[in-house]
């Protein structure tokens, strides 16, 4: 069993990536090039933080106020045996709803007949979003990238919630590290451009 996964961000407190608090995890590395990647910091698959395993578990399992967890990237999955094992000792010891988003189509996951990722999903998550985000197919609706992005309820945990992923709007909190200044959620075009020219414009030397 592995001991440690490689993040590249934690928020262990989040309105807008799925229902009720949650805590987020951003796994580090991912093999797409996709247009409009809002993550691109998160692609190299030795960047990030080499974490302990145990413990991420309990930093999740310490927070009191949190329904759930969600887990995106970079790709989640090209870290199966680390993913299973964290999402295992956070299941074992809290009910927390997991959320996954990755890339891969849920039926190209299971063509990959490996047995971590089949754990994870028949085991681990309750609502998995799959499919590449497409650019072009980016309709502004909430929380998913794009059109071809399938929301797939594993459990019936969130059925009750259908409403918040055909919603036209798409909500989205600035966080600061101490490495930089990120987005949490799926934010708009126009909210996205905005940004970009904020950060493009943005002169350190004209800050006295």
């Amino acid at each position: 069993m592995t001991n440690y996964i490689r993040l590249h961000q934690v928020v262990f407190h989040t309105k807008v990536l799925g229902p009720g608090m949650r805590a987020a995890i951003w796994l580090q590395g991912c093999k797409r090039r996709c247009k409009g990647c809002m993550s691109p910091a998160s692609r190299p698959l030795h960047g990030g933080t080499l974490a302990g395993i145990s413990s991420v578990a309990n930093a999740i399992l310490s927070l009191e106020d949190i329904e759930g967890i969600t887990v995106s990237g970079g790709e989640p999955f090209l870290q199966p045996e680390a993913l299973c094992t964290l999402l295992g000792m956070i299941r074992e010891k809290a009910d927390l709803g997991v959320i996954i988003y990755t890339g891969y189509t849920h039926e190209q996951l299971r063509q990959m007949q490996n047995r971590y990722i089949d754990q994870i999903l028949d085991e681990l998550t309750d609502l998995l979003i799959d499919g590449e985000y497409v650019d072009e197919l980016n309709d502004g609706k909430s929380l998913r990238g794009s059109s071809n992005q399938r929301i797939l309820y594993l459990t019936d945990r969130y059925l009750p919630y259908k409403d918040i992923y055909d919603a036209e709007v798409r909500n989205v909190e600035a966080m600061i590290s101490e490495r930089e200044v990120f987005f949490v959620g799926i934010p708009n075009r126009e909210t996205w451009n905005q940004w970009e020219s904020v950060v493009n414009g943005f002169d350190p030397e004209t800050i006295e």
